[in-house]
């Protein structure tokens, strides 16, 4: 499953907002929780929503969450991470690029591999 920043994010068939960012497990690199928000850069100003709420199946790159049961949602990690579009990617020390988003395997919640671009003209990069 590949969630882009910026992607449109519906809920009851409505228009939430858009991706701006995934809180994850440092340790299990399991995603956590979405934050959406109405532009989908501020993620400190950003709705959270349990990604097990998330459909593995999404159309049109919209993300669609489904409804779950109050106590279905995950407890909060120890070790939480947040991706951003503004999170860096580095190698060696040097910038390489910032995040556009991320592939998720669907059976696990891990993140599989991150997707991000140096500039926009420049191809993307896999991770």
């Amino acid at each position: 499953m590949d969630l882009a920043f910026g992607s449109n994010v519906r809920e009851h068939f409505y228009n939430i907002g858009r991706l701006s960012g995934l809180e994850a497990d440092s340790l299990t690199r399991a995603v956590r929780s979405i934050l959406v928000s109405a532009d989908g850069a501020q993620a400190d100003a950003a709705q959270r929503r349990p990604f097990a709420a998330v459909q593995a199946e999404h159309m049109d790159g919209d993300i669609e969450l489904r409804d779950l049961p109050s106590d279905a949602q995950a407890p909060p990690g120890e070790h939480p991470v947040l991706l951003t579009p503004s999170t860096a990617l580095v190698r060696d020390g040097k910038r390489i690029g910032r995040v556009l988003g991320v592939e998720i395997d669907p059976a696990t919640g891990r993140i599989a591999a991150v997707h991000g671009r140096s500039h926009w003209w420049s191809p993307r990069l896999h991770l």
